[in-house]
């Protein structure tokens, strides 16, 4: 805390990281995620992969659910833990990703769709399949 405000001043994720015992790590963790979406910044940093590899899965514990949160955004982002020495990486997209084809369930009729044309007042008829 800060004396002159009453504030609790966040610890650095470097003090946090350094935490030897595993479950007072991820206490100290969770409360430091409590009030933000990321480890450090705005967005995903180096700060966030490096917590990331101290974890090999989400917490068991119910009570830490901001690190719950936080481990499976960063594992949709960067895909399965990184150990020590592997490189992790973002999960890039395999391609454009393409609207699947719609069509109605099956034995139901096609829709009819009634427009009016503003400027002449005139009824427009679409047929959806």
């Amino acid at each position: 805390q800060t004396p002159s405000s009453g504030q609790k001043h966040a610890p650095d994720y470097r003090s946090i990281l350094s935490i030897s015992d595993e479950a007072a790590r991820a206490q100290a963790l969770n409360e430091h995620l409590s009030t933000r979406s990321y480890v450090q910044g705005y967005s995903l940093s180096q700060a966030d992969v490096d917590a990331f590899r101290q974890l090999s899965t989400p917490p068991a514990d119910p009570q830490l659910f901001h690190v719950a949160r936080w481990f499976r955004h960063i594992e949709a982002l960067l895909g399965s833990p990184c150990g020590k020495g592997q490189p992790c990486r973002l999960q890039a997209s395999k391609g454009r990703r393409v609207q699947p084809q719609w069509s109605p369930p099956a034995g139901t009729q096609p829709r009819r769709l009634h427009l009016y044309n503003s400027l002449t007042r005139n009824k427009c008829f679409l047929h959806f399949l």
